[in-house]
């Protein structure tokens, strides 16, 4: 795929931690190749987003560094995070790459941050949970984000369904594809749990852009700037802008609004429209 901008002459750190599972044996420069793409997607969220400067940015999960490793290079002034379950991840970042460190947790809401953030980026989150946590997950994102803020992370949409409706091997070999493939048809959501994973809920995620929008209905203070399908490898990448009361919550979060008192259920601007 063409860069979207030229990062060539960035000095860029370029060791890798010894316990680093993101390495590809057959095509290692796949690494850097995937870390500078992140980079030139977040940068795009600046600019569509009005957005020069990121002084507080959150990389959520880290790893050892294969994105955040670019951030530091492009935003050499910010204040990065590195938050990640693997603690050796955690402790490389911040050693390598001069990052706050902050040992992540299942349950993100337990996260001590005690300010909120100019940039989160998440890659590769969302797109091994189940439902629950996955919406989880945005709320704690959205809940971080400083207005103004912007997030962007990774999604598994219409290209991996699709690949493994397909019958395309070395994507994911160790869950139920089918039963995954029928709810993904069904809802726009599927999951299923690795066959070998020790953990209850993590696995392989699908969402589609359409079951994404009826969720961002949820957050009148959140606008989506841009779905772009396919962007960071087989993932989709969605940038979202944080201002607070942008949009009417005239949707507002499905099931509630069908189980509220009748007088809920009248927002207040609807009283001008309404004849007496």
């Amino acid at each position: 795929m063409k860069p979207l901008y030229d990062f060539s002459q960035l000095a860029v750190e370029r060791m890798i931690a010894p316990q680093d599972g993101m390495v590809a044996a057959e095509n290692p420069e796949q690494y850097f190749d995937l870390g500078r793409r992140a980079l030139e997607l977040i940068h795009f969220s600046s600019e569509l987003c009005n957005k020069p400067h990121y002084e507080d940015i959150l990389d959520l999960p880290c790893g050892h560094g294969r994105v955040l490793r670019w951030l530091r290079a492009h935003y050499g002034y910010a204040r990065i995070t590195a938050c990640d379950l693997d603690r050796d991840g955690v402790d490389f970042c911040a050693r390598q790459f001069a990052a706050q460190p902050v040992y992540s947790h299942p349950d993100l809401a337990r996260l001590p941050f005690a300010a909120q953030f100019d940039l989160i980026w998440v890659g590769s989150l969302v797109t091994h949970l189940p439902e629950d946590r996955w919406l989880a997950t945005l709320d704690a994102l959205i809940q971080w984000t400083r207005e103004c803020g912007v997030i962007v992370f990774s999604t598994q949409g219409r290209t991996v369904a699709s690949l493994l409706a397909r019958g395309q091997r070395n994507i994911a070999e160790d869950i139920d594809k089918a039963t995954l493939l029928v709810d993904f048809t069904r809802t726009g959501f599927a999951y299923q749990r690795y066959f070998g994973s020790k953990a209850e809920d993590y696995g392989l995620a699908l969402s589609s852009p359409e079951w994404l929008m009826r969720v961002l209905q949820r957050y009148p203070n959140i606008i989506l700037r841009a779905y772009l399908e396919e962007a960071w490898g087989m993932q989709d990448v969605v940038i979202l802008y944080k201002s607070a009361g942008y949009f009417e919550p005239l949707l507002g979060r499905p099931g509630i609004n069908a189980a509220a008192p009748a007088a809920e259920k009248t927002p207040g601007w609807l009283n001008r429209f309404v004849k007496r």
